[in-house]
C-alpha cells in the first residue's frame, strides 16, 4: 500500500506540472508576441500568439492580439474571424471595434464597417471614440469614390532672375539674363490594376515653357512612369518603378534618362513612416549651341537614401538624405554628392496650405576641370515657399518663390536664381 501511495503521489505531481506550466507558457507567448508585433516583427508574433491560442483557445488576450498579428501580416481574413469571435466574449471592447473596422477599411468593405460601427456608437458613451468612428466610416466612403484616374493641369506665369536650364549645367560663355516665361505643366496618372495586395500605376507628365525674349530656352519636357506596389504587410510596402524623362531645348534634344528604382516604406505607426530607396540612372546628353560639349555628360548614377515622413492633424512633411554617385564620359563631368533637405506642408485654414522646403547638396568632382588645375566642388542651397487657395475642391491657385545658390571653388559656376510664379490648377478626378 505504501508504494501504491507513492506511485500515485507521482503520478499526480506528473500530470499536474505540465498542467500548470502550460498556464504559464501561455502568458510568456502572449507577452512575447505583444512584444513582436511592437518590433514590427509580425510573423514572429503569429507564431508566438497561435502557440498561446493552442494552449488557451478562449483567452480574450490571445484571440485579441493574434488578430493584431495577422492584420498586420496582411492576413485579413484570419484575422477578422479572431476580432469577431473576441466580440462575442465582449461586446463592448472599443478597441476590437476599431482594429476590426481597420480591417474593412482597408479592403473596402464600407458597409460593413458603417454597420459595425453604427452598434458600436449605440453602446458606447464616448464621444471621442464615435467621432473617429465617424471620420472612419466617412474616409472609406471617399476612398472608395476615387476613380482609377487623375489629370491635372497648371497654368501660369514665372519670371527668372537668371535664366538656366540646370544648376550643375549653367551656360558659362553666355550673358545670363533675366526673362518671364509661361508654363503649362500636366501631371495625370491610372491604375492600370489593383488586388489586395498589389498596384499597377501608370503616370505620365509635361511640361512646356515658353519665354518671352530668351527662346532658345524654351523647354519641353516628358516622363512616363510605371510603379508596382506591392503590400507585404500593414506595416511594409514596397514599390518598383521604372521612368523615362527627355528633354527638348527649343525643338532639339537635349537630355534622355532612363531610371530604375526600388523602395520599401515601413509604417511605425498611423502618424510616421520610413522610405529606404535605391535608384539607377542612365542618361544620355546631346550637344547643342548653347551647350556645345553637353554630351560629354552622358554615363550613369547610382543613388541610396533614406526619407523619414510624419503626419500630424494640420501638418505634415518629410525630412531625407540621398547619396549620389555619378560617372560621366570625362571625369570632371563625374562626381560624388550628397543632398538633405527637409519639406512642410500646413494646412492653415481649409482652403488655404503653405508649403516650405529646403535642400543642402555638395558635389565633388572627381578630375581637374580644364584650364584651372583644380577639381570642382560645388555648395547648391535651394529654398521654396509655395501659398496655395483652393477655390473648390477641384481649382486652387498659387504663389511660388524659390531661391538658389551655387557657391563653386570655380568661379564661372557660381550664380544667384529668384523665381516667382502665380499657377491656376485644375484637376480632375
Amino acid at each position: 500500500m505504501k508504494y501504491l501511495y507513492l506511485s500515485l503521489m507521482f503520478l499526480l505531481l506528473f500530470v499536474s506540472f505540465p498542467l500548470h506550466a502550460g498556464a504559464e507558457d501561455y502568458e510568456l507567448y502572449i507577452a512575447e508576441g505583444i512584444q513582436k508585433i511592437n518590433q514590427g516583427r509580425t510573423e514572429d508574433a503569429v507564431v508566438l500568439l497561435r502557440k498561446a491560442l493552442q494552449l488557451s483557445p478562449e483567452n480574450p488576450e490571445a484571440l485579441y492580439y493574434a488578430g493584431i498579428a495577422y492584420s498586420r501580416n496582411g492576413d485579413y481574413e484570419e484575422a477578422e474571424s479572431l476580432f469577431l469571435k473576441t466580440l462575442q466574449m465582449d461586446e463592448t471592447a472599443a478597441n476590437v471595434y476599431f482594429e476590426l473596422g481597420r480591417i474593412y477599411y482597408v479592403t473596402s468593405r464600407c458597409d460593413e464597417l458603417e454597420s459595425l460601427l453604427s452598434g458600436f456608437m449605440e453602446i458606447s458613451g464616448d464621444s471621442s471614440l464615435k467621432g473617429k468612428a465617424a471620420e472612419l466610416v466617412d474616409g472609406c466612403r471617399k476612398k472608395a469614390e476615387e476613380k482609377p484616374y487623375r489629370f491635372n493641369i497648371s497654368a501660369g506665369s514665372q519670371y527668372d532672375s537668371n535664366v538656366i536650364l540646370e544648376p550643375s549645367n549653367p551656360p558659362v560663355s553666355a550673358e545670363r539674363k533675366s526673362d518671364t516665361r509661361a508654363v503649362l505643366y500636366l501631371t495625370s496618372g491610372a491604375v492600370l490594376l489593383k488586388d489586395r495586395v498589389i498596384k499597377l500605376t501608370l503616370d505620365y507628365n509635361f511640361y512646356q515653357s515658353l519665354h518671352m525674349n530668351l527662346t532658345e530656352f524654351n523647354v519641353q519636357y516628358h516622363k512616363i512612369t510605371p510603379v508596382l506596389d506591392v503590400t507585404l504587410s500593414e506595416a511594409l510596402r514596397s514599390s518598383i518603378g521604372y521612368s523615362l524623362e527627355y528633354t527638348l531645348l527649343g525643338s532639339e534634344l537635349y537630355s534622355r534618362f532612363n531610371n530604375f528604382y526600388v523602395k520599401f516604406i515601413v509604417k511605425e505607426n498611423e502618424n510616421l513612416s520610413t522610405e529606404a530607396i535605391y535608384e539607377y540612372r542612365s542618361h544620355k546628353y546631346w550637344d547643342s549651341d548653347i551647350f556645345k560639349t553637353n554630351s560629354i555628360r552622358s554615363g550613369y548614377q547610382n543613388t541610396m537614401g533614406i526619407k523619414q515622413s510624419f503626419y500630424l492633424k494640420r501638418l505634415k512633411g518629410e525630412m531625407y538624405y540621398f547619396s549620389d554617385f555619378n560617372r560621366a564620359g570625362e571625369g570632371y563631368w563625374a562626381f560624388n554628392g550628397q543632398r538633405l533637405g527637409a519639406e512642410l506642408a500646413y494646412k492653415v485654414i481649409p482652403p488655404l496650405h503653405i508649403n516650405v522646403s529646403g535642400e543642402y547638396s555638395e558635389r565633388r568632382y572627381r578630375d581637374e576641370f580644364p584650364g584651372f588645375q583644380k577639381r570642382r566642388l560645388d555648395r547648391l542651397q535651394q529654398y521654396s515657399l509655395r501659398v496655395t487657395y483652393f477655390i473648390s475642391e477641384r481649382m486652387s491657385v498659387s504663389i511660388t518663390e524659390s531661391y538658389i545658390v551655387n557657391d563653386s571653388n570655380i568661379g564661372i559656376f557660381d550664380y544667384r536664381r529668384n523665381l516667382t510664379g502665380v499657377f491656376l490648377t485644375i484637376g480632375v478626378q
